[in-house]
């Protein structure tokens, strides 16, 4: 029974797996409205490899309950010609606002690393998601293929950014449906495809990556309300009771009626030399 059980379970995340990257492959092919306002958002996802903009309709909604403007920079769904990806990437880049931090997916990592400096300048924090930083052999056209020299030194322009989170990058390894269960998460590196598509799917994903962005880079309406949940300290009021006027002029007197405290004088001495004759 155990193993039957063991057997559906794997079978399931298996399925599950196959269904989430098929719904990627449409959203990514299918034509989509890009963001008109961009201007107005403060957390930017760039999307990756075969990801189109609705595959991020769930983490979107996740953030936006949390009061923040999360907006989409698209970028080519086959990353054939890694110059035009940048290109078409840096284009948005120019409209966003200062001190954005930038949600990148999969490749979208892996382009964002790429941007000119003018771009670079606008991020705040780079938070990446299964990012292939190692390469993978899906990109070897690219020149991005498993542990080429190019993204070694690719990997080392994160230095510029004022703030790099690598979370969860992906590795090149392939657990089959029968042994996954030994592995535990190791599951959701299934496929050899450069993302985990999981990574911004999965409801326990979302919520820790809610967690993590709510303590480094806090939302404009988390940050009012902590104002106002602050305790302001109140004044104590002044008492009521008035003095006695006779008993404050009765301490008057004693006060002149003390005697003055006589110091005695140093004495001074003289210091007689007797001079030899």
């Amino acid at each position: 029974m155990k193993k039957i059980l063991s057997v559906l379970r794997t079978s399931f995340y298996f399925l599950s797996e196959i269904f989430e990257f098929t719904i990627s492959l449409i959203s990514s092919l299918s034509p989509s409205d890009k963001d008109s306002d961009l201007s107005g958002g403060d957390i930017f996802i760039v999307t990756g490899y075969l990801s189109g903009p609705f595959f991020y309709s769930k983490l979107r909604k996740a953030l936006e309950s949390k009061g923040y403007k999360p907006r989409i920079l698209n970028t080519p769904s086959f990353l054939f010609n890694t110059t035009s990806a940048v290109e078409v990437l840096s284009k948005q880049m120019d409209q966003i606002p200062l001190k954005s931090v930038l949600l990148a997916h999969n490749t979208g990592g892996l382009i964002t690393l790429l941007l000119p400096d003018r771009s670079r300048q606008k991020i705040k924090g780079l938070i990446t998601l299964g990012t292939p930083f190692r390469g993978s052999y899906f990109l070897a056209i690219n020149g991005l293929y498993f542990g080429s020299k190019y993204l070694k030194e690719l990997f080392k322009t994160f230095l510029f950014m004022d703030r790099f989170h690598p979370l969860s990058p992906l590795k090149e390894f392939i657990f089959l449906p029968a042994s996954s269960s030994v592995y535990g998460e190791g599951r959701d590196l299934w496929f050899d495809i450069p993302g985990n598509y999981n990574q911004v799917r999965k409801t326990e994903n979302i919520r820790t990556i809610l967690e993590f962005l709510a303590f480094h880079y806090p939302s404009t309406t988390s940050k009012e309300l902590e104002k106002k949940s602050i305790p302001i300290p109140r004044l104590q009021p002044q008492s009521t009771k008035a003095l006695n006027p006779k008993k404050t002029s009765l301490k008057k007197q004693k006060v002149k009626m003390l005697p003055k405290q006589i110091v005695p004088a140093k004495k001074k001495y003289k210091f007689i030399v007797k001079k030899k004759f």
